[in-house]
Parts: structure tokens; C-alpha cells; sequence
């Protein structure tokens, strides 16, 4: 059961993912999958370390909401 619980999140990220901008979207897997540093992602997109930051930290609240709309305990 945890594994289709687990497997049903990762579908619902996915799908998440699928709504954001391609820049968005690329900077959240850079972050949180490739574990990017935010100095990096800074450089990556050509602004400052606040920029990124603020960019990911609402990419994480609509993803916050986008989970708690679908019924996931978050």
C-alpha cells in the first residue's frame, strides 16, 4: 500500500510539474532532484540567489496547494 501511495504522489508531482513553465519547472527538478546549490541555479538563470529563492519557495506553495486539492496529507 505504500508503494502505490508513493507511486500516486509521484504521479500527482508529475503532473504538478506539467503546469509550471518550462523555467520553473526546470529550476524546481534542478533544485530538488539534482540538488542543485541556489548559487548555481543563480548563475544558471542569469539572477541573484533572492530571485531563485523566492521563485522556488512559491513554486513550493502552489505545489503545497496542488496536493491538498487532490486529497494528499501534506
Amino acid at each position: 500500500e505504500a508503494v502505490f501511495d508513493a507511486n500516486e504522489t509521484a504521479k500527482m508531482i508529475d503532473d504538478f510539474l506539467a503546469t509550471l513553465d518550462q523555467k520553473n519547472r526546470v529550476l524546481f527538478v534542478r533544485r530538488y532532484w539534482y540538488s542543485d546549490s541556489i548559487e548555481e541555479l543563480a548563475k544558471r538563470f542569469c539572477t541573484n540567489n533572492h530571485n531563485i529563492s523566492v521563485r522556488l519557495s512559491r513554486t513550493r506553495d502552489k505545489l503545497k496547494k496542488y496536493l491538498l486539492k487532490k486529497g494528499v496529507a501534506v
